[in-house]
């Protein structure tokens, strides 16, 4: 079987079409040990019930053999609640508009890098670098260099969240490519906090280094590691298919990609995201999410939908399918920028809802307005104006623009 075969058939567009007719004749679907949800509001029940539908045998084990334990990959425990509550604290309000403005000064400049040939590929040329340059830049973990962060953050990403199969060679890359990543960060942690006294810096890492002078905000300095590693891995790969994923929504839409550019050139910001969104919800970067159920329960109770789950479960939640379930997302299969926000599950819900949520929902918007910017936005023809992937991730698309 063809890579383009196996391509097309797990592909967003087939994926809706099965989940359509599942929605409609069998929401909740046994498949052996485990079931798959795909109407929105029992995908938002399995999510936030999460005393119920659990991560631990899911993601742990990975997280501790990469990162190190990280809170997303905990139940709601006194260590969930502190490191959670810690490294949220550690963003601040006032930093949503410097990320804005970091994102879309980086982008502008790797535009302007491509303006005078008239071609871009949207994830190594813009999205990919800008995720890679914000964790330096606020996170402040700028790697050894830009090439070996990005190695380091898609191989481990692939082992935690996209590797269900165990694939081996995927393992042993993530291991080599974690223990590279522990060692710098080690090196990292004992430098800064040589220059506390001295120096200026104020970054992610720093903050959490400077927070431990209070009990109650301190982490030792493994979990600081533990802790920006895992957020820092989610933050590159995941911004970058998201990225090229929306782009290669809209590229199919002309009518949408006009309105679009005209509302980026207008500075409708809200508009900009309304198309990042909308379009991102046809090919999302993350179309489903799994969990352990912990105990017998009956989803759904009192429908005609009710299932029993038995203990152990894997449950398998679609949000591909939520967001286009006709009773939450008014004619889902038409392309419509005046949806409401809260119908959107990019970012998951509950408990274990992305930490970068509020980041990407500046993030996302600054790069494509950039984008959008640029006068007859195009496919690059041939195969080159088609996404290309490593592994799950896209790796390639390229566009074409006016150069002047």
């Amino acid at each position: 079987m063809s890579s383009r075969f196996v391509r097309w058939l797990t592909g967003a567009d087939v994926q809706r079409a099965v989940l359509g007719f599942l929605r409609q004749h069998h929401p909740n679907m046994r498949l052996g040990k485990r079931v798959l949800v795909t109407r929105a509001e029992d995908v938002n029940e399995v999510l936030k019930t999460d005393a119920v539908f659990g991560v631990t045998e899911i993601y742990a084990e990975r997280m501790e053999r990469t990162t190190g334990a990280f809170f997303l990959g905990m139940e709601n425990t006194p260590q969930y609640q502190r490191e959670a509550s810690i490294s949220r604290k550690a963003v601040r309000p006032e930093d949503l508009e410097r990320i804005r403005s970091m994102a879309r000064e980086h982008a502008e400049q790797l535009i302007a890098l491509a303006r005078p040939t008239g071609r871009l590929d949207v994830v190594n040329g813009l999205a990919r670098p800008v995720a890679v340059g914000m964790v330096d830049r606020f996170f402040g973990v700028p790697g050894p260099d830009p090439e070996t962060m990005k190695r380091w953050m898609r191989i481990i990403f692939w082992d935690i969240f996209l590797n269900p199969d165990n694939d081996a060679n995927v393992i042993a890359r993530a291991k080599e490519a974690s223990a590279e990543l522990k060692r710098y960060m080690e090196g990292l942690i004992a430098q800064r906090k040589a220059g506390l006294a001295t120096e200026s810096r104020d970054d992610f890492v720093t903050r959490l280094l400077r927070m431990q002078e209070d009990e109650a905000t301190r982490l030792d300095d493994d979990a600081v590691r533990r802790n920006v590693g895992g957020i820092i891995v989610g933050a590159v790969d995941t911004t970058s298919k998201a990225v090229a994923q929306l782009v290669n929504e809209l590229l199919e839409r002309p009518e949408a990609l006009g309105e679009a550019q005209s509302a980026a050139r207008a500075g409708d910001t809200a508009r900009v995201a309304a198309h990042a969104f909308e379009a991102l919800r046809f090919d999302p970067h993350n179309p489903l999410l799994m969990r352990t159920c912990h105990e017998d329960y009956v989803l759904a109770k009192g429908t005609d939908r009710e299932m029993r789950i038995a203990k152990g479960t894997l449950v398998i939640a679609s949000t591909l399918s939520a967001m286009f379930d006709p009773a939450v997302m008014q004619h889902p299969d038409e392309y419509r920028v005046d949806r409401p926000l809260q119908g959107y599950m990019h970012f998951g819900r509950g408990l274990h809802t992305c930490y970068g949520e509020r980041i990407n929902h500046l993030v996302l918007p600054e790069l494509l307005g950039c984008l959008l910017r640029l006068r007859n936005l195009r496919r690059a023809p041939g195969g080159e104006g088609r996404m290309r992937f490593e592994g799950p991730f896209p790796d390639r698309l390229v566009v074409e623009f006016d150069a002047s």
